[in-house]
């Protein structure tokens, strides 16, 4: 096997295994900040057994090695964490799926505003059509409960804009262990505020399986660029919003409405086109 066909497998299964994340948080359907906390540490423990399986005895000193920029990671992480669990609780999963797959674009504005990375007129034209998309997705939800939802949606893209690209910045490091800090940090703060910790069995299941399909799925992607182009990766991560939406329209009867269903089209569409010509930018490099 040819290790851009690994890199391809590795991307495809992370999305994949990350897909019924959303349905199993409406499945749960409990308190907010008591689902925060047990998935949190579920998430926490979940990474810990990868980066023990992967480094054996070595494990606490690549968990060391993040550094503070690795904890910077993690403490944003662990905020996203809880920023997409509240919209989900707030606004319909399609919206949360579209609004959240914007992240490359978050990656773009600010990796501009950050690393000074210069931005192509192509990436300018795709964010302008991205935003267009995110506009029709919000647009039913202006004045409504749900617009809540979306903004949560909204500041989880921006919060994985900032931690990805902080990632890059620390390229050279095993990044993995922020999503250890990532899952503390959000059990930490459901802790503060949650008026309890009490679950139903079923609740339980539920959140404690997206805890680990988060340690699984997240591993598996940032694993990926290690055998294919960054934007490669990218290129194939909207499919998680398609297999998300679809999971959700089976399982629980959750039929997108057709203001996510346009924008969402148009967001896909131009991020799937922008990730391919940056890819071929990045061979012809």
């Amino acid at each position: 096997m040819s290790q851009h066909l690994k890199g391809i497998l590795i991307t495809v299964l992370g999305v994949i295994i990350l897909s019924p994340d959303a349905v199993l948080i409406r499945l749960a359907d409990s308190d907010g900040w008591a689902l925060l906390f047990w998935r949190g540490l579920s998430y926490a423990i979940g990474v810990s057994i990868i980066v023990w399986m992967m480094h054996g005895s070595q494990a606490m000193n690549v968990c060391r090695k993040i550094g503070k920029g690795g904890l910077l990671i993690g403490f944003l992480a662990g905020i996203a964490a809880g920023t997409f669990l509240f919209a989900i609780e707030y606004t319909s999963i399609a919206n949360t799926l579209v609004i959240i797959s914007t992240s490359p674009v978050m990656i773009a504005i600010i990796a501009w505003i950050m690393l000074k990375e210069k931005v192509s007129f192509v990436t300018f034209m795709a964010m302008a059509i991205v935003f267009i998309g995110i506009y029709i997705v919000m647009s039913e939800s202006f004045g409504g409960s749900s617009f809540k939802g979306d903004i949560y949606a909204l500041i989880t893209s921006i919060m994985m804009g900032v931690t990805f690209t902080l990632t890059r910045k620390y390229k050279n490091i095993d990044m993995i262990p922020t999503n250890i800090v990532g899952g503390v940090v959000a059990a930490t703060i459901a802790l503060v505020f949650a008026d309890s910790l009490t679950l139903t069995t079923s609740a339980m299941i539920y959140i404690v399986a997206t805890g680990f399909i988060l340690s699984i799925s997240f591993s598996l992607i940032v694993m990926a660029p290690r055998y294919i182009p960054a934007a490669e990766v990218g290129m194939i991560m909207p499919l998680e919003t398609v297999l998300g939406t679809l999971i959700a329209w089976i399982a629980i009867n959750e039929v997108p409405s057709s203001s996510a269903l346009v924008g969402g089209s148009i967001v896909i569409v131009a991020l799937f086109f922008h990730a391919l010509y940056s890819t071929k930018l990045a061979k012809n490099s």
